[in-house]
Protein backbone atom coordinates (compact mmCIF):
# COMPACT_ATOMS: atom_id res chain seq x y z
CA UNK A 1 0.00 0.00 0.00
CA UNK A 2 1.40 3.66 -1.01
CA UNK A 3 2.06 5.71 2.22
CA UNK A 4 -0.97 7.42 3.04
CA UNK A 5 -1.45 11.67 2.66
CA UNK A 6 -4.38 11.36 5.12
CA UNK A 7 -6.17 9.49 8.02
CA UNK A 8 -9.26 9.56 8.87
CA UNK A 9 -10.64 9.37 11.98
CA UNK A 10 -13.70 7.10 12.23
CA UNK A 11 -16.49 6.70 15.56
CA UNK A 12 -18.18 3.07 14.67
CA UNK A 13 -21.30 2.62 16.36
CA UNK A 14 -23.45 -0.32 16.27
CA UNK A 15 -26.95 0.83 15.74
CA UNK A 16 -29.51 0.11 18.14
CA UNK A 17 -27.53 -0.98 20.99
CA UNK A 18 -28.55 0.32 24.42
CA UNK A 19 -26.03 1.10 26.36
CA UNK A 20 -23.88 2.31 23.22
CA UNK A 21 -21.24 -0.42 21.42
CA UNK A 22 -18.86 1.97 19.78
CA UNK A 23 -15.26 2.01 18.05
CA UNK A 24 -13.23 5.25 17.69
CA UNK A 25 -10.42 4.15 14.98
CA UNK A 26 -7.84 5.88 12.89
CA UNK A 27 -7.61 4.48 9.01
CA UNK A 28 -5.51 5.31 6.47
CA UNK A 29 -6.96 7.24 3.35
CA UNK A 30 -5.97 4.96 1.27
CA UNK A 31 -7.53 1.99 2.94
CA UNK A 32 -10.21 0.18 0.22
CA UNK A 33 -13.84 -0.25 1.72
CA UNK A 34 -12.82 -4.01 1.63
CA UNK A 35 -9.53 -3.52 3.70
CA UNK A 36 -12.03 -1.34 5.69
CA UNK A 37 -14.19 -4.18 6.31
CA UNK A 38 -11.19 -6.30 7.64
CA UNK A 39 -10.55 -3.42 10.19
CA UNK A 40 -14.30 -3.45 11.07
CA UNK A 41 -14.39 -7.19 12.10
CA UNK A 42 -11.23 -6.91 14.35
CA UNK A 43 -12.09 -3.48 16.28
CA UNK A 44 -15.76 -4.75 16.78
CA UNK A 45 -14.88 -8.09 17.50
CA UNK A 46 -16.72 -9.77 15.19
CA UNK A 47 -16.02 -13.22 13.02
CA UNK A 48 -16.13 -12.42 9.43
CA UNK A 49 -18.83 -15.36 9.19
CA UNK A 50 -20.97 -13.78 7.28
CA UNK A 51 -21.84 -11.27 4.34
CA UNK A 52 -21.59 -7.34 4.66
CA UNK A 53 -22.31 -4.12 2.63
CA UNK A 54 -21.18 -0.41 2.58
CA UNK A 55 -23.56 1.96 1.75
CA UNK A 56 -22.53 5.43 1.04
CA UNK A 57 -24.73 8.36 -0.19
CA UNK A 58 -27.34 5.96 -1.42
CA UNK A 59 -24.76 3.63 -3.33
CA UNK A 60 -24.02 0.00 -2.32
CA UNK A 61 -20.34 -1.29 -2.09
CA UNK A 62 -19.39 -5.04 -1.21
CA UNK A 63 -19.02 -8.11 -3.13
CA UNK A 64 -20.68 -7.41 -6.67
CA UNK A 65 -21.08 -11.90 -6.58
CA UNK A 66 -23.19 -11.24 -3.50
CA UNK A 67 -25.81 -9.24 -5.33
CA UNK A 68 -26.66 -12.23 -8.24
CA UNK A 69 -29.24 -10.64 -9.98
CA UNK A 70 -27.35 -6.82 -9.93
CA UNK A 71 -31.05 -5.64 -8.26
CA UNK A 72 -29.03 -3.49 -5.37
CA UNK A 73 -26.31 -2.73 -8.41
CA UNK A 74 -23.17 -3.13 -5.75
CA UNK A 75 -20.12 -1.63 -6.51
CA UNK A 76 -16.69 -3.72 -5.87
CA UNK A 77 -15.54 -2.60 -2.29
CA UNK A 78 -12.05 -3.52 -3.50
CA UNK A 79 -11.64 -0.75 -6.23
CA UNK A 80 -12.90 2.08 -3.83
CA UNK A 81 -10.80 4.31 -1.11
CA UNK A 82 -12.06 6.22 1.48
CA UNK A 83 -10.28 9.44 0.06
CA UNK A 84 -11.76 8.97 -3.22
CA UNK A 85 -15.17 8.48 -1.75
CA UNK A 86 -15.96 12.27 -1.59
CA UNK A 87 -16.20 11.92 2.72
CA UNK A 88 -15.88 15.18 4.76
CA UNK A 89 -15.32 15.45 8.02
CA UNK A 90 -19.23 14.61 9.61
CA UNK A 91 -19.78 12.58 6.64
CA UNK A 92 -21.81 9.47 7.68
CA UNK A 93 -22.28 6.00 5.95
CA UNK A 94 -23.18 2.87 7.19
CA UNK A 95 -21.91 -0.72 7.01
CA UNK A 96 -24.13 -3.43 7.41
CA UNK A 97 -22.72 -7.05 8.52
CA UNK A 98 -24.51 -10.27 8.94
CA UNK A 99 -28.05 -9.97 6.41
CA UNK A 100 -29.62 -12.14 8.96
CA UNK A 101 -29.11 -10.52 11.66
CA UNK A 102 -28.24 -7.50 10.07
CA UNK A 103 -26.09 -5.61 12.57
CA UNK A 104 -25.68 -2.16 11.24
CA UNK A 105 -23.31 -0.20 12.28
CA UNK A 106 -23.56 3.75 11.84
CA UNK A 107 -19.74 5.50 10.73
CA UNK A 108 -18.62 8.95 11.36
CA UNK A 109 -16.36 10.69 10.30
CA UNK A 110 -14.91 12.59 12.84
CA UNK A 111 -11.57 14.18 11.45
CA UNK A 112 -9.29 14.05 8.40
CA UNK A 113 -5.87 14.34 10.08
CA UNK A 114 -2.51 14.41 8.51
CA UNK A 115 -0.69 11.13 9.01
CA UNK A 116 1.69 11.34 12.29
CA UNK A 117 5.61 9.78 11.71
CA UNK A 118 5.78 6.26 13.77
CA UNK A 119 2.15 5.64 14.66
CA UNK A 120 1.28 2.23 13.16
CA UNK A 121 -2.21 2.76 11.08
CA UNK A 122 -4.83 1.36 11.72
CA UNK A 123 -4.97 1.89 15.41
CA UNK A 124 -7.87 2.01 17.94
CA UNK A 125 -8.28 4.82 20.38
CA UNK A 126 -11.25 3.78 22.41
CA UNK A 127 -14.06 1.74 23.00
CA UNK A 128 -16.75 0.52 24.73
CA UNK A 129 -18.41 -2.55 25.75
CA UNK A 130 -18.01 -6.04 24.13
CA UNK A 131 -19.20 -7.02 20.44
CA UNK A 132 -22.27 -9.34 20.49
CA UNK A 133 -21.77 -12.86 19.89
CA UNK A 134 -22.26 -13.98 16.04
CA UNK A 135 -25.69 -15.51 15.53
CA UNK A 136 -27.76 -14.06 18.38
CA UNK A 137 -30.26 -12.80 16.81
CA UNK A 138 -29.36 -9.28 16.02
CA UNK A 139 -29.86 -6.33 18.34
CA UNK A 140 -33.32 -7.52 19.96
CA UNK A 141 -31.90 -11.51 19.96
CA UNK A 142 -28.85 -9.63 22.08
CA UNK A 143 -30.98 -7.89 24.53
CA UNK A 144 -33.11 -11.27 25.27
CA UNK A 145 -29.55 -13.55 25.45
CA UNK A 146 -27.97 -10.69 28.19
CA UNK A 147 -31.08 -11.09 30.10
CA UNK A 148 -31.22 -14.90 29.83
CA UNK A 149 -27.30 -15.11 30.85
CA UNK A 150 -27.84 -12.82 33.97
CA UNK A 151 -30.84 -15.02 35.80
CA UNK A 152 -29.49 -18.35 36.29
CA UNK A 153 -33.22 -18.81 37.33
CA UNK A 154 -33.99 -19.09 33.53
CA UNK A 155 -35.02 -22.01 31.92
CA UNK A 156 -32.47 -21.47 28.87
CA UNK A 157 -30.19 -19.98 31.24
CA UNK A 158 -27.38 -22.81 31.55
CA UNK A 159 -27.92 -23.84 27.79
CA UNK A 160 -26.92 -20.21 26.68
CA UNK A 161 -24.12 -20.10 28.70
CA UNK A 162 -23.03 -23.86 27.01
CA UNK A 163 -23.59 -21.66 23.57
CA UNK A 164 -21.58 -18.55 24.12
CA UNK A 165 -18.67 -20.94 25.46
CA UNK A 166 -19.47 -20.46 29.36
CA UNK A 167 -18.98 -17.04 30.03
CA UNK A 168 -19.69 -13.90 28.71
CA UNK A 169 -18.92 -9.96 29.68
CA UNK A 170 -21.40 -7.20 28.19
CA UNK A 171 -18.84 -4.89 29.28
CA UNK A 172 -15.76 -6.06 28.25
CA UNK A 173 -13.74 -4.47 25.85
CA UNK A 174 -9.64 -4.67 25.57
CA UNK A 175 -7.94 -1.90 23.33
CA UNK A 176 -4.24 -3.04 23.90
CA UNK A 177 -5.98 -6.55 22.25
CA UNK A 178 -7.36 -5.02 19.77
CA UNK A 179 -4.55 -2.91 18.62
CA UNK A 180 -2.36 -6.03 19.30
CA UNK A 181 -4.58 -8.08 16.28
CA UNK A 182 -4.28 -4.47 14.24
CA UNK A 183 -0.38 -4.55 13.86
CA UNK A 184 -0.67 -7.92 12.68
CA UNK A 185 -3.58 -7.18 10.11
CA UNK A 186 -2.20 -6.89 6.50
CA UNK A 187 -4.06 -5.21 3.50
CA UNK A 188 -4.38 -6.19 0.24
CA UNK A 189 -5.45 -5.07 -3.16
CA UNK A 190 -8.05 -8.07 -3.62
CA UNK A 191 -9.84 -10.46 -2.29
CA UNK A 192 -8.07 -12.91 -0.08
CA UNK A 193 -9.29 -16.62 -1.18
CA UNK A 194 -10.50 -19.15 1.21
CA UNK A 195 -8.52 -22.64 0.28
CA UNK A 196 -9.42 -26.14 1.48
CA UNK A 197 -6.42 -27.36 2.71
CA UNK A 198 -5.66 -31.21 3.75
CA UNK A 199 -4.52 -31.57 7.14
CA UNK A 200 -0.50 -32.24 7.62
CA UNK A 201 -0.30 -33.69 10.95
CA UNK A 202 -3.18 -37.16 10.50
CA UNK A 203 -3.04 -39.27 7.36
CA UNK A 204 -5.65 -42.04 7.23
CA UNK A 205 -4.79 -42.58 3.73
CA UNK A 206 -3.35 -45.78 2.47
CA UNK A 207 -0.08 -46.43 0.73
CA UNK A 208 -0.96 -48.03 -3.29
CA UNK A 209 -0.38 -51.39 -1.93
CA UNK A 210 -2.61 -50.69 0.70
CA UNK A 211 -5.20 -49.45 -1.20
CA UNK A 212 -4.95 -52.83 -3.43
CA UNK A 213 -5.41 -54.91 -0.41
CA UNK A 214 -8.47 -52.62 0.92
CA UNK A 215 -9.87 -52.70 -2.53
CA UNK A 216 -9.88 -56.72 -2.44
CA UNK A 217 -11.28 -56.61 0.86
CA UNK A 218 -13.64 -53.59 0.39
CA UNK A 219 -15.02 -56.10 -2.56
CA UNK A 220 -15.78 -59.32 -0.34
CA UNK A 221 -17.26 -56.61 2.29
CA UNK A 222 -19.62 -55.57 -0.05
CA UNK A 223 -20.62 -58.68 -1.50
CA UNK A 224 -21.28 -60.39 1.86
CA UNK A 225 -23.96 -57.59 3.30
CA UNK A 226 -27.15 -59.03 4.44
CA UNK A 227 -30.13 -57.23 2.20
CA UNK A 228 -30.57 -55.06 5.03
CA UNK A 229 -27.73 -53.60 4.87
CA UNK A 230 -27.49 -52.72 1.47
CA UNK A 231 -30.97 -50.90 2.28
CA UNK A 232 -29.11 -48.77 4.79
CA UNK A 233 -26.64 -47.78 2.41
CA UNK A 234 -29.56 -47.31 -0.63
CA UNK A 235 -31.10 -44.89 1.66
CA UNK A 236 -28.84 -43.24 3.47
CA UNK A 237 -29.43 -39.48 3.44
CA UNK A 238 -26.02 -38.38 3.24
CA UNK A 239 -25.31 -40.41 -0.15
CA UNK A 240 -28.93 -39.19 -1.80
CA UNK A 241 -27.68 -35.77 -0.95
CA UNK A 242 -24.19 -36.31 -2.37
CA UNK A 243 -25.83 -37.42 -5.64
CA UNK A 244 -27.86 -34.19 -5.66
CA UNK A 245 -24.82 -32.50 -5.33
CA UNK A 246 -22.74 -34.00 -8.04
CA UNK A 247 -26.00 -33.75 -10.35
CA UNK A 248 -26.68 -30.36 -9.99
CA UNK A 249 -22.77 -29.13 -11.04
CA UNK A 250 -23.00 -31.64 -13.90
CA UNK A 251 -25.72 -29.95 -15.06
CA UNK A 252 -25.40 -26.18 -14.63
CA UNK A 253 -22.75 -23.88 -14.79
CA UNK A 254 -21.74 -22.72 -11.44
CA UNK A 255 -19.47 -20.11 -10.53
CA UNK A 256 -17.61 -20.34 -6.95
CA UNK A 257 -17.93 -16.64 -5.32
CA UNK A 258 -15.53 -14.16 -5.47
CA UNK A 259 -14.40 -13.98 -1.91
CA UNK A 260 -14.73 -17.81 -0.78
CA UNK A 261 -15.94 -19.87 -3.11
CA UNK A 262 -18.83 -20.61 -1.73
CA UNK A 263 -22.00 -21.68 -4.20
CA UNK A 264 -24.03 -19.09 -5.15
CA UNK A 265 -27.50 -18.73 -3.56
CA UNK A 266 -29.18 -19.36 -6.76
CA UNK A 267 -27.00 -23.22 -6.32
CA UNK A 268 -27.59 -23.33 -2.46
CA UNK A 269 -31.27 -22.81 -2.78
CA UNK A 270 -31.90 -25.42 -5.57
CA UNK A 271 -29.18 -27.88 -4.13
CA UNK A 272 -30.79 -27.51 -0.21
CA UNK A 273 -34.52 -27.58 -1.70
CA UNK A 274 -33.73 -30.88 -3.44
CA UNK A 275 -31.76 -32.44 -0.66
CA UNK A 276 -33.31 -35.74 1.50
CA UNK A 277 -34.63 -33.08 4.11
CA UNK A 278 -34.90 -30.13 2.10
CA UNK A 279 -33.55 -26.51 2.56
CA UNK A 280 -36.42 -23.68 4.41
CA UNK A 281 -34.62 -20.92 2.21
CA UNK A 282 -36.79 -18.38 4.41
CA UNK A 283 -38.21 -18.46 8.04
CA UNK A 284 -39.85 -16.39 10.02
CA UNK A 285 -39.74 -16.00 13.90
CA UNK A 286 -42.41 -13.68 15.81
CA UNK A 287 -42.40 -10.57 13.96
CA UNK A 288 -38.90 -11.13 12.13
CA UNK A 289 -37.74 -13.23 8.86
CA UNK A 290 -34.86 -14.53 8.45
CA UNK A 291 -33.69 -15.82 4.92
CA UNK A 292 -30.77 -18.37 4.23
CA UNK A 293 -28.31 -15.59 2.51
CA UNK A 294 -24.96 -17.78 2.31
CA UNK A 295 -23.68 -21.85 1.82
CA UNK A 296 -21.75 -21.03 4.94
CA UNK A 297 -25.70 -21.12 6.91
CA UNK A 298 -27.17 -24.28 5.43
CA UNK A 299 -24.70 -27.05 7.51
CA UNK A 300 -25.62 -30.36 5.95
CA UNK A 301 -24.75 -28.43 2.22
CA UNK A 302 -21.28 -27.34 3.78
CA UNK A 303 -20.69 -30.82 4.90
CA UNK A 304 -21.24 -32.60 1.68
CA UNK A 305 -19.54 -29.69 -0.17
CA UNK A 306 -16.32 -30.60 1.81
CA UNK A 307 -16.17 -34.28 1.52
CA UNK A 308 -17.06 -33.96 -2.42
CA UNK A 309 -14.19 -31.45 -2.89
CA UNK A 310 -11.63 -33.82 -0.61
CA UNK A 311 -12.90 -36.80 -2.05
CA UNK A 312 -11.95 -35.31 -5.17
CA UNK A 313 -15.23 -35.31 -6.38
CA UNK A 314 -15.31 -31.90 -8.01
CA UNK A 315 -13.11 -28.75 -8.21
CA UNK A 316 -14.02 -25.00 -7.78
CA UNK A 317 -12.98 -22.74 -6.03
CA UNK A 318 -13.09 -18.21 -5.95
CA UNK A 319 -14.44 -17.19 -9.38
CA UNK A 320 -13.94 -20.44 -10.65
CA UNK A 321 -16.78 -22.94 -11.96
CA UNK A 322 -17.09 -25.74 -9.78
CA UNK A 323 -16.95 -28.58 -11.94
CA UNK A 324 -17.81 -32.83 -11.72
CA UNK A 325 -14.47 -34.53 -11.78
CA UNK A 326 -13.68 -38.06 -13.51
CA UNK A 327 -14.30 -39.59 -9.88
CA UNK A 328 -17.06 -37.58 -9.73
CA UNK A 329 -18.37 -38.83 -12.77
CA UNK A 330 -17.75 -42.37 -11.73
CA UNK A 331 -19.46 -42.25 -8.39
CA UNK A 332 -22.96 -42.22 -8.37
CA UNK A 333 -22.40 -45.89 -10.62
CA UNK A 334 -20.53 -47.45 -7.74
CA UNK A 335 -22.48 -49.65 -5.71
CA UNK A 336 -23.95 -47.57 -2.72
CA UNK A 337 -21.59 -49.29 0.31
CA UNK A 338 -18.48 -48.38 -1.22
CA UNK A 339 -19.79 -44.81 -2.16
CA UNK A 340 -20.35 -43.98 1.77
CA UNK A 341 -17.13 -45.89 2.41
CA UNK A 342 -14.98 -43.86 0.12
CA UNK A 343 -16.66 -40.90 1.51
CA UNK A 344 -15.86 -41.79 4.90
CA UNK A 345 -12.02 -42.23 4.73
CA UNK A 346 -11.89 -38.93 2.93
CA UNK A 347 -13.16 -37.19 6.58
CA UNK A 348 -11.32 -39.38 8.71
CA UNK A 349 -7.71 -38.77 6.59
CA UNK A 350 -8.30 -35.20 5.10
CA UNK A 351 -10.96 -32.88 6.43
CA UNK A 352 -10.22 -30.78 9.90
CA UNK A 353 -13.51 -31.74 11.90
CA UNK A 354 -13.23 -27.98 13.85
CA UNK A 355 -15.16 -27.06 10.69
CA UNK A 356 -18.42 -28.76 12.47
CA UNK A 357 -18.77 -26.36 15.62
CA UNK A 358 -19.75 -23.62 15.93
CA UNK A 359 -18.27 -22.60 18.75
CA UNK A 360 -15.62 -19.95 18.36
CA UNK A 361 -13.37 -21.87 21.22
CA UNK A 362 -12.01 -24.12 18.65
CA UNK A 363 -10.33 -21.64 16.07
CA UNK A 364 -7.24 -22.96 17.35
CA UNK A 365 -8.41 -26.54 15.85
CA UNK A 366 -8.83 -29.96 17.86
CA UNK A 367 -5.61 -31.71 19.37
CA UNK A 368 -3.49 -33.23 17.20
CA UNK A 369 -4.15 -37.07 18.79
CA UNK A 370 -7.74 -36.24 18.42
CA UNK A 371 -8.91 -38.24 15.30
CA UNK A 372 -6.94 -41.10 16.82
CA UNK A 373 -8.61 -41.41 20.20
CA UNK A 374 -11.96 -40.97 18.51
CA UNK A 375 -11.39 -44.01 15.76
CA UNK A 376 -9.84 -45.68 19.12
CA UNK A 377 -13.04 -45.03 21.29
CA UNK A 378 -15.43 -46.07 18.76
CA UNK A 379 -13.62 -49.80 17.98
CA UNK A 380 -14.31 -49.94 21.35
CA UNK A 381 -18.03 -49.84 21.20
CA UNK A 382 -19.94 -53.24 20.92
CA UNK A 383 -22.06 -53.76 18.13
CA UNK A 384 -25.87 -53.19 18.98
CA UNK A 385 -25.03 -52.23 22.62
CA UNK A 386 -25.88 -48.94 23.87
CA UNK A 387 -22.97 -47.03 25.39
CA UNK A 388 -23.63 -44.00 27.57
CA UNK A 389 -23.17 -40.41 25.86
CA UNK A 390 -21.39 -38.40 28.95
CA UNK A 391 -19.08 -41.48 29.89
CA UNK A 392 -18.05 -42.13 25.84
CA UNK A 393 -17.28 -38.66 25.83
CA UNK A 394 -15.75 -37.58 29.22
CA UNK A 395 -13.37 -40.55 28.00
CA UNK A 396 -12.64 -39.43 24.71
CA UNK A 397 -12.04 -35.45 26.22
CA UNK A 398 -9.32 -37.19 29.02
CA UNK A 399 -7.77 -39.52 25.97
CA UNK A 400 -7.43 -36.71 23.43
CA UNK A 401 -6.63 -33.73 25.60
CA UNK A 402 -9.84 -31.71 24.78
CA UNK A 403 -9.17 -28.46 26.07
CA UNK A 404 -11.83 -25.69 27.43
CA UNK A 405 -10.61 -22.97 29.36
CA UNK A 406 -12.83 -21.53 31.91
CA UNK A 407 -12.58 -21.08 35.32
CA UNK A 408 -16.30 -22.59 35.83
CA UNK A 409 -15.24 -26.54 35.23
CA UNK A 410 -18.63 -27.94 35.44
CA UNK A 411 -19.87 -25.76 32.26
CA UNK A 412 -16.36 -26.24 30.55
CA UNK A 413 -16.82 -29.82 30.57
CA UNK A 414 -20.94 -29.16 29.29
CA UNK A 415 -19.10 -27.36 26.27
CA UNK A 416 -16.21 -30.29 25.85
CA UNK A 417 -19.36 -32.51 25.44
CA UNK A 418 -21.28 -30.57 23.27
CA UNK A 419 -18.22 -30.40 21.00
CA UNK A 420 -17.84 -34.01 20.92
CA UNK A 421 -21.06 -34.82 19.82
CA UNK A 422 -20.92 -31.40 16.95
CA UNK A 423 -17.39 -32.92 15.64
CA UNK A 424 -17.39 -36.46 15.69
CA UNK A 425 -20.98 -38.20 16.73
CA UNK A 426 -22.98 -36.29 14.73
CA UNK A 427 -20.97 -36.79 11.15
CA UNK A 428 -20.73 -40.51 12.71
CA UNK A 429 -24.62 -40.69 12.69
CA UNK A 430 -24.91 -39.01 9.05
CA UNK A 431 -22.34 -41.87 7.61
CA UNK A 432 -24.84 -44.80 9.37
CA UNK A 433 -22.05 -45.47 11.69
CA UNK A 434 -24.19 -44.62 14.89
CA UNK A 435 -27.31 -44.34 16.42
CA UNK A 436 -27.90 -42.23 18.95
CA UNK A 437 -30.87 -42.24 21.88
CA UNK A 438 -32.03 -39.37 23.03
CA UNK A 439 -34.06 -38.68 26.58
CA UNK A 440 -35.13 -35.44 28.63
CA UNK A 441 -33.72 -33.64 31.49
CA UNK A 442 -35.79 -31.56 33.00
CA UNK A 443 -34.05 -27.78 34.53
CA UNK A 444 -36.41 -25.91 36.47
CA UNK A 445 -39.57 -27.83 35.34
CA UNK A 446 -39.35 -27.43 31.83
CA UNK A 447 -38.04 -30.38 29.55
CA UNK A 448 -35.05 -30.73 27.23
CA UNK A 449 -33.99 -32.78 24.47
CA UNK A 450 -30.62 -34.71 25.17
CA UNK A 451 -28.18 -37.35 23.77
CA UNK A 452 -28.76 -40.24 25.86
CA UNK A 453 -26.56 -43.07 24.11
CA UNK A 454 -24.79 -44.01 20.95
CA UNK A 455 -25.10 -47.52 19.25
CA UNK A 456 -22.55 -48.78 16.86
CA UNK A 457 -24.46 -49.84 13.76
CA UNK A 458 -23.55 -53.57 12.28
CA UNK A 459 -22.20 -51.28 9.09
CA UNK A 460 -20.02 -48.94 10.70
CA UNK A 461 -18.33 -51.76 12.72
CA UNK A 462 -17.83 -52.99 8.86
CA UNK A 463 -16.05 -49.89 7.79
CA UNK A 464 -14.65 -49.51 10.57
CA UNK A 465 -12.83 -52.82 10.33
CA UNK A 466 -11.86 -51.89 6.62
CA UNK A 467 -10.55 -48.56 7.73
CA UNK A 468 -7.03 -48.51 8.13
Amino acid sequence: MPAEKSVYQLKVSLDGSKPPIWRRILVPGNTSLYNLHDILQIVMGWENYHLHMFTIDGQIYGDPEDDEEGILETKDETRYRLDRLGLREKSKFSYEYDFGDSWDHTILVEKILAPEKGVPYPVCLKGKRACPPEDVGGVWGYQDFLEVIADPEHEEHEEYLVWIGGEFDPEAFDLDEVNQSLRAFKPTRGRRTVRYEPEEDFDLMPSEEEQRATAEKLGNWAKNLTQEQKDGFETLPLRRDMITFLEYLAENRTVGTQSTGNLPLKAVYAIGEKFVKPLVPEETIGDRTYKVRSEDEVWPLVFVHTLAYFANLVTGGPSRIWKVTEDGELFPQTPPPIQVFYLFTYWWGQVDWAIASPVSGLADGLPVDFKAEALDSLRKLLEKENALFEPFADDLIAQSGLEWHSQDQTMAQTIRRSVIKRVFVDPMVRFGVLDCQYGTENISGHDYTKLASILLTSIGKGMLDLLK
